[in-house]
This record gives C-alpha cells, structure tokens and sequence, in this order.
C-alpha cells in the first residue's frame, strides 16, 4: 500500500469557465465522496496529483486544512482526449476499520512452459481483479508466475496468490491460457476433416468386395 497526503482546497460548484480556469492555474477539479455525507467539491494541485499516480499511490490522506484529514481512494478519473492530462477526479473517503471492494492489475511474470517450449501463444483475458480488504491492504498490483503453464493450460482466478484480501472475481474466470498456433489449430482441423472423409470410402470398399465374393 501507498499512501501520501494531498492538500486539497475546498470550492464552489460553479460554471465551466470557473473549472477551466482552475486547470489554467494548475489545479484540479475533483469532488470527495462519503457515504452518508454530502458530496464536498474540491481542488488540489494537478503536479503533486500526477507524481502521486506516478508513484502508485493508492491511499490519499487528503488535507483539508485546520487538522481536518481525510483517507480516501480514487473513485474515478477523467483524463483530457488529447493532453491526457487529468481534468477531473473522484475521491472516495474510507474508513480505517471498513472493507472496501477495488480493482487491482494483474501482472503476469514469467515465461509460459507451453509458449517457450511448445510454440504455443499465451493469451491474457483478465487484466483486473475485484477483491475486498481493509485500506491498509490495498496493493498496486498482484504478480500471477505463469511460467508453468503447458499447452492448453490455463490460469483460473481462485490460483491467484492474495493476501489480506478476499476474492470479488468469479473464482473459475480465466486470467490467461496457452493455446496453439492457429496454424497448427488449422492443420488439426484439416486432418480430422480427412479422416471423417475417409470412413465412407473404406465401407464402400468392404462393400464392393463382399458384392464379388457372392
């Protein structure tokens, strides 16, 4: 878990020229949620945001001023189109002692014995975890060693390694599989093709013999 504090600057809910003209000031527009309070509009210094995101900081102890902080995670990012600059985030305050659900990236490490040794083509379908666990467990990301995976092998949810945390995920999704070449797929689909072709031909022989012996 990486957690920092962030100063943030309470602000009124006004019109869009007032927002752009904070991100000229080199400020964010964002707004802090809690359950069973009112959302409270905010800003905090769009620098020292961007380092914290670069630095996998996940856990914000926000900084209202006067003694007041604040834990919370990210809820929600909106990033510019062209820049991908953030221009508007969501935070949502935690409680110490309360679970929380997140998604967490999934990191597969290694080398996958069907695609080093077999040719096979790795394949990775998941790249998110749904898991529950209480702020100070949070982590980045999980490493998933794939390295034992043969052809046609795959890697279910319930194998990934967690701790602290409670698995959200279905636990029979795949997170990633080895399978053939499409060539080679191809090729055994050609080759079970001709041998269902060939069994009509060999009874017709059979047939065609028995006829001459009567």
């Amino acid at each position: 878990m990486a957690k920092d504090v962030l100063s943030v600057t309470e602000r009124e809910i006004k019109s869009k020229s007032y927002l752009k003209g904070l991100r000229k000031e080199g400020k964010v527009p964002a707004v802090y949620y809690m359950h069973g309070h009112k959302p409270v509009s905010i800003s905090l210094d769009a620098h020292i945001f961007a380092m914290m995101l670069s630095n996998n900081v996940n856990l914000f102890n926000l900084d209202f001023g006067r003694g007041r902080n604040k834990q919370s995670i990210i809820k929600e990012i909106q990033f510019d189109p062209i820049s991908d600059e953030v221009i508007h985030v969501d935070l949502m305050g935690v409680k110490a002692t309360e679970k929380i659900v997140i998604k967490v990236p999934i990191n597969l490490i290694g080398t996958a014995q069907g695609v080093k040794d077999q040719g096979g083509i790795l394949e990775h379908l998941i790249r998110e975890l749904e898991v529950e666990c209480l702020p100070k467990d949070m982590v980045t990301g999980i490493d998933v060693d794939i390295s034992h995976l043969g052809m046609n092998d795959n890697f279910p949810a319930k194998d990934v390694p967690l701790e602290n945390m409670v698995l959200i995920t279905d636990e029979n999704t795949v997170i990633a599989r080895v399978f053939p070449p499409k060539v080679q797929a191809e090729e055994i689909e050609a080759e079970e093709g001709e041998e269902a072709a060939a069994e009509p031909e060999l009874i017709t022989a059979k047939e065609e013999e028995e006829k001459q012996e009567e």
